[in-house]
């Protein structure tokens, strides 16, 4: 029985030792698949730590920038106005709505380069952003 004992204790060592290995990759995999995206205000997007990151903003779209139709003003939840750039190889029919998630990468002039886009209607608290 002892012997039973000491077979089943390496068993258990040995799958916990296997399970890891493959939790540890199942980790890995997530991380590669689904990466947090870093929610800024105006000031930040700014600061230049994100120049060429993913990042998400929320802001209030002041309209197109004068003749570039790919070009609109936002205004973010810190009063800081940012530029989007529209991604023209995605499908785009405007925005419908005057508060927007930007989800895009970061220019080196600090505008965005929009990836997608969440509306949030007419009439979202920017300052709980």
């Amino acid at each position: 029985m002892a012997d039973m004992g000491d077979d089943l204790m390496m068993d258990v060592q040995m799958n916990d030792d296997n399970n890891y290995g493959m939790q540890q990759n199942n980790n890995d995999n997530m991380q590669q698949i689904q990466e947090a995206v870093p929610r800024l205000n105006g000031q930040m997007l700014h600061s230049g730590n994100f120049e060429g990151a993913e990042i998400s903003i929320v802001g209030e779209c002041l309209g197109q920038n004068g003749g570039d139709n790919t070009l609109y003003e936002f205004r973010a939840s810190d009063d800081t106005k940012f530029m989007v750039k529209l991604n023209m190889n995605q499908p785009w029919d405007g925005y419908k709505t005057k508060y927007i998630e930007i989800r895009g990468y970061v220019n080196t002039d600090g505008s965005i380069t929009q990836n997608s886009y969440q509306e949030y209607g007419n009439d979202f608290a920017m300052s709980t952003w």
